[in-house]
């Protein structure tokens, strides 16, 4: 049995709505997700998860990835659910790259100040500069923040 992969209806149908309910935030951005986009988004952290061997209860992860990216002025309406699809595998990669030296919310926070800042919106710089950053960590540098 695959814990990472809700095992019933009634649990995807319990994730979906609770990522269906961050609208509520993000439609003051003009972003918003829709049922089936809200399923992808579980279906990537299930690949996600299980492509590095974590285990997660929860969508804790995706809804706080969510709240602080969506009113970034590098996502648009269109590619909205896209990019948070390759933020949430992202994060789940750099966990592992990490060894979970930073907690979730530094490491979400960490993400947003690359990508509005030196990334300008830019997933691939996105990656690059968080490749640094983990290799800083795992070095023992103690900086409270990257710095590029």
């Amino acid at each position: 049995m695959d814990i990472n992969k809700p095992g019933s209806y009634a649990v995807e149908r319990l994730y979906r709505n609770e990522i269906l309910k961050t609208n509520q935030q993000s439609r003051q951005y003009g972003l918003e997700l829709t049922p089936i986009q809200a399923m992808e988004l579980l279906q990537v952290r299930h690949r996600a998860l299980k492509s590095v061997g974590r285990v997660e209860l929860g969508i804790e992860v995706i809804k706080k990835i969510i709240a602080a990216f969506c009113s970034s002025p590098y996502i648009h309406a269109f590619e909205y659910a896209g990019i948070l699809g390759d933020l949430v595998e992202t994060f789940y990669y750099m966990k592992n790259e990490t060894r979970d030296l930073i907690s979730d919310d530094d490491l979400i926070a960490t993400m947003r100040e690359l990508f509005d800042n030196q990334s300008r919106g830019s997933l691939e710089l996105l990656r690059r500069d968080l490749e640094e950053y983990a290799l800083q960590l795992r070095a023992g540098d103690k900086s409270e923040r990257y710095i590029p």
